[in-house]
């Protein structure tokens, strides 16, 4: 990787070999300093693994196969065990169809939807994540942005978490957008942007609806 992408992993394993020999002999206004370094360190990392991320979908290759949605869920399932497992979530799949996709692209639009499912998810109340899809023609939804005599693969993702504010529906898509506390939940905002990139990649369209404490629903519209 290049040499700047280096310092959070470089100051994260440094931190840590400090901790580990010498957190004996700080004062407890010293560790809270070194805790802020270790996540100030961490934070970084993230940014820059999630903007290497956004980087490569925008200059992927981009070659379509007609492919089994569920595959591709399962595969994410399988990614996401160990936080689906921690959370008790359930993976709910109805009807759902196949689809023209660039394969690795969508698996990660998957992990970036599924993964916020958990993470925004109403504490104490298990995560549930509901994906369907369908071959609709554009007049068919509701939506001007959509050709009326065109067939798309409507594909929806929807959960039972935090939600948030119908005034975000739109800014929720764009780069370092934040909903949330940064104490509370992780994340550097650039998660939904990949998302709508991926999905503009294959020439359709994402929309977000959501309400605070009654989750929130994704749909994509891709050309059938």
């Amino acid at each position: 990787p290049p040499r700047s992408t280096l310092f959070p992993y470089t100051t994260l394993f440094r931190s840590s070999r400090i901790a580990a020999n010498e957190s004996a002999i700080f004062t407890d206004k010293g560790k809270d300093y070194f805790r802020r370094i270790q996540e100030s360190a961490k934070r970084m990392q993230m940014l820059i693994e999630d903007l290497l991320a956004f980087s490569r979908v925008n200059t992927a290759d981009r070659t379509f196969v007609n492919t089994d949605l569920n595959i591709i869920i399962e595969e994410v399932k399988t990614e996401l065990k160990d936080s689906i497992e921690e959370k008790h979530a359930t993976i709910e799949t109805t009807e759902v169809c196949p689809a023209n996709i660039i394969r690795f692209q969508f698996r990660q639009l998957l992990i970036n939807l599924i993964g916020n499912a958990l993470k925004f998810s109403v504490p104490q109340i298990p995560p549930h994540i509901v994906i369907a899809s369908k071959i609709e023609t554009g007049s068919q939804l509701k939506n001007e942005k959509l050709s009326p005599e065109k067939q798309y693969c409507h594909i929806t993702v929807t959960d039972n978490g935090i939600g948030f504010e119908p005034k975000f529906n739109e800014r929720i898509f764009e780069v370092f957008q934040k909903l949330h506390d940064n104490e509370e939940y992780d994340g550097t905002g650039i998660g939904l942007a990949i998302v709508k990139k991926i999905v503009e990649n294959h020439n359709g369209i994402i929309t977000a609806v959501g309400e605070l404490k009654k989750g929130a629903r994704f749909d994509i519209y891709i050309p059938a």
